[in-house]
């Protein structure tokens, strides 16, 4: 079997397209062929589906190769794809140009495919571990497995990308560079993407997706299948889709994190989004990237103003990793590297629904470069943050920062009021302590949290408050948060 297919994209023509494959034999594998200009190709998804719709291959083209076999013996199957018997019928070759890129294109693209069958040599294959059968259901992910059974902090990332969306790094290196780094998880989070399969390692692995639009990003953790419609919101210009989707993952109770959300061109574009559907934000997102300084301020300001307001939305970081070690934005920021920043989860065990669950109470405090052990007490009771702290009395809390190269600035934030705290330096061990101590009232609503900054004014610490009883809120959407600090 050997068919050539052919597509058109310009403005004018649509983002999706489909073509028809007819296998006149069971294949045990089949092999895709895709050319076409690198600019496009980097902005093309490739899904392959059967007679009934099911996808049996997804990919964002350009960084992971174009040569893809699907294939029934996992070990020569091509990553993004789920490994199956190709059984004899029509089936759907899809391509899916992003918004953005068609919105550019100044002349009309073509892009050639080439199906045939059997196996070509695998540079990158999709890994042992099958997560997600044929009809999209995660039945292959445990989310309760125990990667570690101990009640403790453990550190990750909650925003990495590979080469199955727009990352360069592959799997098996990404695993190896988060396991030097120290990390207990990471977080599959690909590009309207989720993964079908993965490679052996021994980090938690937490199943995840990036919803990409113009409208915004959003990672979404724990999921239980494949989202419908997952085409639609690569073509990217419906916002009835977007919508769509982030509904349907909160309904099956995935926790949604919005990312970057000052980052231009990829802000949080959906002023109207309720409060209410979002359980995470993140604060950190890639230090290195040039257009983050401020950005990753505002975001900041802006989950404070929440905090504020009486909404107990989860602050955490996510590195966006994309590049390989020697790819860095300028000749001074650094790699952007899995774990910078790390976000520090209070869990009773290492497994996917335990992490989440503590999201969910905001047992997390966020880093970078620094180490830092803290204890805060109410009354001798020892808190977490995120914890709510119903009774008056004494709140007293101790740090220890390590790994300290410069001066860092630390402070408290009460009720919004934030405060300097004094710092004890030992820069020949590069170490830095404080202690704080302070009388706590429960006749209101009240919050408090600890952060510290670097000379620059960019946040290397920040821990998730303690609070009491509840308020009213005066906001309830992502754009009357935003107006609160504008």
């Amino acid at each position: 079997m050997k068919k050539e297919l052919k597509y058109t994209f310009s403005r004018e023509a649509a983002a999706i397209q489909k073509q028809q494959l007819l296998l006149n034999d069971d294949e045990d594998a089949i092999t895709i062929s895709v050319e076409g200009k690198p600019s496009i190709l980097a902005s093309v998804d490739l899904f392959v589906k059967d007679s009934v719709d099911n996808v049996l291959f997804h990919r964002q083209l350009g960084t992971g190769g174009n040569v893809i076999t699907i294939a029934n013996d996992i070990r020569r199957a091509s990553n993004g794809a789920i490994p199956c018997m190709l059984t004899k019928g029509v089936y759907t070759i899809e391509l899916v140009l992003w918004h953005d890129a068609r919105s550019h294109l100044l002349h009309t693209a073509r892009v050639d495919v080439v199906c045939e069958s059997g196996c070509a040599g695998q540079a990158d294959p999709c890994g042992t571990v099958v997560w997600m059968d044929r009809r999209g259901k995660l039945s292959g992910y445990d989310p309760d497995h125990m990667k570690r059974n101990h009640t403790g902090w453990y550190k990750g990332d909650f925003h990495c990308h590979t080469v199955l969306s727009d990352g360069h790094e592959r799997l098996s290196n990404q695993m190896a560079k988060a396991d030097l780094m120290g990390l207990d998880f990471y977080s599959a989070t690909e590009h309207n993407l989720v993964p079908a399969t993965w490679v052996e390692t021994d980090l938690l692995v937490i199943c995840g997706t990036e919803i990409t639009t113009i409208y915004g990003h959003a990672n979404a953790f724990g999921l239980k299948k494949r989202p419908d419609n997952l085409d639609r919101v690569c073509a990217g210009d419906s916002r009835e889709a977007f919508l769509d989707i982030l509904g349907q993952l909160h309904a099956g109770r995935s926790v949604i994190s919005i990312n970057h959300p000052f980052l231009v061109p990829w802000q949080w574009a959906c002023p109207d989004y309720p409060l209410d559907k979002v359980d995470c934000l993140e604060i950190i997102n890639d230090p290195t990237y040039p257009n983050n300084h401020e950005a990753n301020q505002k975001a900041v300001r802006l989950i404070d103003a929440m905090w504020n307001d009486g909404w107990q939305i989860c602050g955490i970081g996510g590195s966006d990793t994309h590049a390989l070690l020697h790819e860095w934005y300028t000749p001074e920021s650094g790699p952007s590297i899995v774990g910078d920043p790390t976000t520090h989860v209070y869990s009773e065990g290492l497994s996917q629904n335990k992490i989440l669950e503590a999201l969910r109470k905001c047992h997390v405090f966020v880093t970078r470069y620094i180490e830092v052990n803290f204890c805060m007490r109410e009354n001798g009771r020892e808190v977490l943050p995120g914890d709510a702290m119903p009774e008056p009395g004494t709140f007293e809390a101790v740090f220890r920062f390590d790994n300290v190269r410069e001066p860092i600035h630390l402070f408290v934030i009460r009720d919004g009021v934030r405060e300097s705290l004094r710092l004890e330096f030992d820069f020949e061990y590069r170490r830095a302590t404080a202690s704080y101590r302070v009388s706590w009232s429960t006749d209101a609503y009240h919050w408090m949290r600890f952060g510290a900054e670097d000379e620059k004014g960019d946040c290397i610490f920040y821990a998730n408050p303690v609070y009491c009883c509840e308020r009213e809120h005066q906001f309830d959407t992502f754009g009357a948060a935003i107006d609160e600090i504008a």
